[in-house]
């Protein structure tokens, strides 16, 4: 008697399960396609300030079908003023599957001796505790104006912990610094979002004939960086 009525809950679960099931599904797909997304091109451009950004294209297909006309496009590239810019390109099939893709745009001035790429000189050093460790190869940081003789840094240590290290991009220290006339380098703000906190300070020359820099960062705990920066 007992095992009958202990089957019979087992039914009735097995009902209700069944009939949840069928509930939670109802009004979707059986079978769904994922749509397919691809860029043409670089995926990272640099292009002039004041020249065109021409977006070298997209393809998008759903179970074979070309469906690139349904692609959603969001860009906030501005030509006319240098910076680091996302074109976002989006497409969701009926059942609210998506697939995502981006592209970088980073705009420079050609007439500005101060922006563009460098690469840190792999005699560069960090002084601790009186032993000096060299950076042993080279990093690439990006310089960028801000319109106002200040200039935008995405590592103020050239890679040291960012691209040396292995930590990733919270551990760049990035900032701003000013570049005076006479070639001067003076720091206005540094941050470094994996341990939230800044530079000790910043002094250096920047050298508009061979386009480099002469950098000492001073980090926490006394560290120094002393760091050349060659433009590519």
């Amino acid at each position: 008697m007992k095992k009958n009525i202990f089957y019979t809950i087992l039914l009735a679960l097995g009902v209700i399960t069944l009939a949840s099931c069928d509930k939670d599904t109802e009004g979707l797909s059986r079978i769904t396609y994922y749509p397919v997304l691809e860029l043409a091109g670089d995926t990272y451009m640099v292009i002039d300030k004041g020249s065109t950004f021409t977006d070298p294209g997209y393809t998008a297909t759903l179970d074979g079908e070309d469906v690139s006309d349904q692609v959603v496009v969001t860009s906030n590239v501005n030509t006319s003023q240098s910076g680091v810019y996302t074109v976002t390109y989006s497409i969701v099939n009926s059942d609210g599957i998506a697939a995502n893709s981006s592209r970088t745009v980073v705009v420079l001035d050609p007439n500005d001796a101060v922006e563009g790429f460098y690469l840190t000189s792999a005699d560069s050093y960090r002084l601790y505790n009186g032993a000096q460790v060299a950076y042993g190869r080279s990093f690439e940081i990006l310089i960028i104006g801000n319109g106002d003789g200040t200039y935008s840094v995405d590592d103020l240590l050239g890679g040291w912990y960012c691209q040396r290290a292995g930590y990733g991009t919270n551990y760049a220290m990035s900032g701003v610094i000013a570049v005076a006339d006479d070639g001067t380098v003076s720091l206005v703000d540094s941050y470094i979002p994996g341990w939230g906190d800044g530079l000790m300070g910043l002094s250096g020359t920047f050298n508009a004939d061979s386009k480099s820099f002469s950098i000492m960062a001073e980090y926490v705990s006394g560290m120094q960086f002393y760091q050349t920066w060659n433009k590519e």
